[in-house]
């Protein structure tokens, strides 16, 4: 008796190392898999992106690269080289960025900061630093793909610099957002849009930002004058004593006089132009978006109002600071603001409306360089 019960003992140990030995062969990595069957596994990172060829059932949808810079305020400037692609066989999105911090000079008292990807954050400490490419950090991700997602970058860095006009620069930063969209992928090779020119001149000599939305509304049919617009719509302050965020610094009539304005005074502009005279259309703070968000724009028939330069040849440079209501106020030489009408990716070329009195074609990376360095800033009228 003892011994059949000892066979039988003998076989059930046998089928049960049988089972075990079966289950971690046929789970995943030969682990034993999870009861929650509910568990989000954490997508990771391919070595090779790849190819679109016949020989690959995985196509690329989205292979985006781009950078994003600091404003220019001094000679020492954040950087964030930024990629991103996605595949058909999944809904994962994989994400890198490098942040360098490029300075003509021995860096020896810059501090802490953080390069920021959507919201999760890496923490770093610098060290002596010359030249550029200095790499700070580093980030990599898989994250869950959503339809038409925007990725946020944020980057900071603790330094004592000055600015062109030597005033203290206690911080440096960069900023942007690129939406993670298939169909950016997929626009026209060139567009370029029939807007008619308007000069701000001799009317509004200082008045390029007015002027530039004087032109955009009348693109979209709205039949208003420079100048009405300005007189009527154009929130104004004292250049002194006016944040140039909050409304335009003195009068666009005058020549010496006048710092301009920022992105959220055009918008208040438009829209109070908008909801007096109708047409369902409506303006909005674009900034700080990748460039190939606006390019699609022109691609869809809308001309973006964009700050860059009046000389590409030369950078912006902070020539005063101003201290309003406790707020540090940059104000720039050589910034001008412009209308996007035409980008054409085989010649590598956009066309500006200027509102100083000429259309005219620009290098695509030159373009793009100097935007990011008067601060990414732009309005969009959808």
């Amino acid at each position: 008796m003892k011994k059949y019960i000892s066979c039988i003992i003998l076989i059930v140990l046998c089928v049960a190392c049988a089972t075990v030995f079966y289950v971690k062969a046929n789970s995943p990595e030969g682990d034993t898999p999870t009861t929650d069957s509910t568990q989000e596994q954490t997508p990771q990172k391919p070595q090779d992106k790849p190819t679109n060829n016949n020989n690959t059932e995985a196509v690329v949808t989205i292979d985006k690269s781009g950078t994003i810079r600091s404003e220019y305020l001094s000679s020492t400037n954040l950087r964030i080289e930024w990629t991103m692609y996605k595949t058909n066989k999944d809904d994962v999105l994989y994400l890198s960025a490098e942040l360098y911090l490029d300075t003509p000079e021995q860096i020896t008292n810059a501090g802490s900061g953080y390069l920021s990807v959507n919201g999760e954050k890496k923490e770093y400490t610098t060290k002596t630093m010359v030249g550029t490419e200095n790499l700070l950090t580093s980030y990599s991700a898989a994250v869950t793909y959503t339809k038409n997602m925007t990725v946020y970058f944020d980057a900071f860095l603790d330094i004592d610099s000055t600015t062109d006009s030597g005033d203290l620069l206690e911080s440096v930063k960069a900023k942007g957002s690129v939406e993670a969209r298939e169909d950016y992928s997929w626009i026209k090779a060139k567009n370029k849009l029939d807007l008619n020119l308007v000069s701000k001149f001799p009317e509004l000599p200082s008045g390029d930002e007015i002027t530039s939305l004087c032109m955009v509304l009348n693109y979209l049919k709205y039949d208003i004058d420079k100048c009405d617009l300005s007189d009527l719509y154009l929130e104004k302050g004292p250049s002194h004593y006016t944040d140039i965020f909050e409304a335009n610094a003195g009068n666009p009539k005058d020549t010496y006089n006048s710092y301009g304005c920022m992105p959220p005074v055009i918008v208040n502009a438009a829209n109070k132009y908008i909801g007096i005279n109708g047409g369902g259309y409506y303006a909005q703070d674009y900034s700080g978006k990748n460039v190939d968000m606006l390019y699609y724009q022109v691609s869809q028939g809308s001309p973006v109002i964009v700050w860059a330069c009046e000389e590409f040849d030369s950078t912006p440079s902070v020539f005063r600071t101003l201290v309003i209501n406790g707020k540090t106020v940059y104000l720039k030489s050589n910034v001008n603001t412009l209308v996007l009408i035409g980008y054409d990716f085989d010649s590598k070329t956009v066309t500006l409306a200027n509102p100083s009195g000429n259309i005219f074609d620009v290098d695509m990376e030159l373009f793009e360089e100097r935007f990011s360095q008067a601060g990414s800033y732009a309005v969009l009228i959808k």
